[in-house]
């Protein structure tokens, strides 16, 4: 009797990737698909694939099957596959994770198991390859002198254990006052007490320096804005109006754009006079009031957007020609509803590789990213999230309804010189445990939070702290039309006392610059600003919240020098030529 193998069969075997055993009964479920590939960057986080489990028939009427999944190994080996489930009932999704301590520690190449799904007589083998990618080179730091006073940690590439150094020519004071400057002894960046006091700028978006810098916007204690000389610190504006955070304008020096109920105002310095540049009230839309968090800046041409609360529409104003792009959020995806919104924020132009501007709606539990459709007039939906790659219920990328997505709080669009847009925040991840600074190439849709040595459009810049002791809040701001961003990191709460150590924390009270997407790190300053217990809401306001001017070259950033109830406002040189996108 004469055996014939089909080629496909033949070819199976040889690469041990898709053979099965064919049920000898008839069969009471179906997987898909017949094999399982995983694909991960070494150090993490770990990958994921799914399997459908199904019952024959019309998934509407046939009947549940009870079916189980077991894992096994070609040699012996520490296990390092997981299943989702280790038994169910049809139709069921069972994703195939790796175990979080194994996805961190498992050295570059391809790794292979099987997983057995059983149901009755019925017996499906699905061979799994798990192949682990060799990470990026970590982006290089630079300084303008040292780094001094600091020293090395495991697993991070500079020494990111920092101690103030005594600063030169102030005859042991930890306060200058305002006018003064200094070299940082840490990292040798030029910084600029510009104004001390009960004075604040607001936060690391918008930019409170004008177009050219000529300007800073700052916050004051009875809650009202003034101008001041960008230079000087001398105050030239006293309590100009600014409802919910001026954003300046992108050219000229003396324009600024505040929102006054359902009205865009504009703020001319030159006469110091506001007038309106579109009421809403009184356009076919007939908003209310607008909102817009307090987060975002005008973009590199003069977009701003907002949100309409009563009447759930996300907005994008082109300021130069007047003309009003919005969504129905409520409308665009019921079955996926967003929650209460925090901010919109817009990217600092047009994607070079898309051709589209993308306007985000923060919203947790998800974040909403729309396109300016200008032959239609309105904001597109591109997508919803998406999904937390680790925390997602069935790892499709979507952004489901109940999964855990992506959304932000301290974050902002960053242009490089090539013109592609990117989302840069922080992300907490459980595989490697850290927080690490991230960039999320937006044209990419939902692939912008898989790997870039995956394909996808998510690079890990560096790692601000990983599970320990100690913790650091950070802020982030994008320079409006050079591709720069300023993170600036805080470390713990401190005893009253003064003289209480802080919990050594790595890369705590820095305020560091990225160029471009991830190409060089340079560290410029250390903050000395501490934040004490028992000081409320005052904290806040000695946070760094370092923001970047529209060119890249300085950051403004907020201080008390270590000392209770004495918060001040610095200029810090970057050291980077002005560099504008064009």
């Amino acid at each position: 009797m004469r055996v014939t193998v089909s080629t496909g069969l033949r070819a199976c075997a040889a690469l041990a990737l898709c053979a099965f055993a064919l049920p000898s009964h008839a069969q009471t479920i179906t997987v898909a698909p017949r094999t399982a590939r995983i694909v991960q960057v070494q150090g993490g986080p770990g990958g994921w694939a799914n399997l459908r489990i199904t019952s024959p028939g019309d998934p509407e009427t046939a009947t549940p099957q009870n079916w189980t999944a077991t894992v096994t190994y070609p040699t012996p080996t520490e296990p390092w596959l997981r299943l989702s489930a280790a038994a169910g009932a049809t139709p069921a999704t069972l994703s195939l994770g790796i175990i979080d301590w194994r996805s961190t520690g498992m050295a570059t190449g391809k790794y292979q198991a099987t997983v057995n799904v059983k149901s009755g007589a019925a017996n499906f083998v699905i061979p799994v390859e798990f192949e682990v990618r060799p990470e990026n080179p970590p982006t290089p730091f630079t300084y303008l002198a040292g780094p001094n006073g600091c020293i090395a940690s495991k697993g991070y590439p500079d020494p990111p254990l920092c101690t103030p150094l005594a600063l030169p020519g102030l005859a042991g004071s930890l306060a200058p006052p305002a006018g003064a400057s200094y070299i940082d002894p840490n990292f040798g960046a030029r910084v600029r007490v510009v104004a001390g006091g009960d004075i604040h700028h607001e936060y690391a978006t918008p930019n409170p320096l004008s177009a050219h810098n000529k300007y800073m916007m700052v916050y004051t204690h009875d809650g009202t804005h003034d101008v001041i000389d960008a230079t000087t610190g001398k105050t030239l504006f006293r309590s100009v109006p600014g409802n919910q955070t001026p954003v300046w304008d992108a050219a000229v020096d003396e324009l600024y754009y505040y929102i006054h109920n359902a009205a865009i105002m504009k703020r001319d310095l030159r006469n110091n006079k506001s007038s309106v540049v579109i009421d809403y009230a009184t356009q076919p839309e007939h908003f209310q009031y607008l909102l817009r968090g307090g987060t975002g800046d005008t973009s590199k041409d003069n977009w701003m957007t907002f949100w309409a609360p009563e009447e759930k529409e996300v907005c994008a104003l082109d300021l130069n020609h007047l003309r009003t792009y919005c969504a129905d959020y409520a409308a665009t995806q019921r079955k996926l509803p967003f929650g209460t919104i925090d901010f919109t924020l817009i990217t600092k132009g047009v994607d070079k590789t898309s051709g589209k501007r993308y306007v985000m709606l923060v919203a947790p539990p998800a974040m909403g990213v729309f396109s300016v459709d200008l032959e239609r007039g309105v904001l597109k939906p591109e997508f919803r999230g998406p999904e937390d790659p680790e925390r997602g219920l069935n790892h499709n990328g979507v952004c489901d309804p109940g999964e855990r997505c992506m959304v932000g709080s301290h974050m902002d669009t960053l242009e490089d010189s090539a013109g592609v847009q990117y989302l840069v925040e922080d992300v907490e991840t459980i595989g490697p445990c850290e927080v690490a600074l991230n960039s999320f190439q937006l044209n990419k849709g939902i692939d912008m939070v898989k790997q870039v040595e995956l394909g996808g459009g998510r690079r890990k810049i560096m790692t601000l702290w990983r599970c320990g002791p100690g913790w650091v809040d950070e802020h982030i701001g994008c320079a409006k039309s050079a591709p720069y961003c300023v993170i600036s990191t805080q470390s713990p709460l401190r005893a009253r006392d003064a003289t209480a150590p802080a919990t050594p924390t790595p890369h705590a009270n820095e305020i560091i610059v990225m160029r471009e997407n991830g190409l060089e790190l340079r560290r410029l300053a250390l903050t000395r600003a501490v934040y004490y217990h028992g000081s409320g809401d005052g904290n806040y306001w000695v946070a760094p919240r370092a923001a970047i001017s529209n060119d890249g070259s300085l950051v403004v950033s907020d201080t008390n020098f270590g000392q209770l109830g004495a918060p001040g406002i610095t200029v810090v040189e970057t050291g980077f030529p002005a560099k504008p996108n064009k």
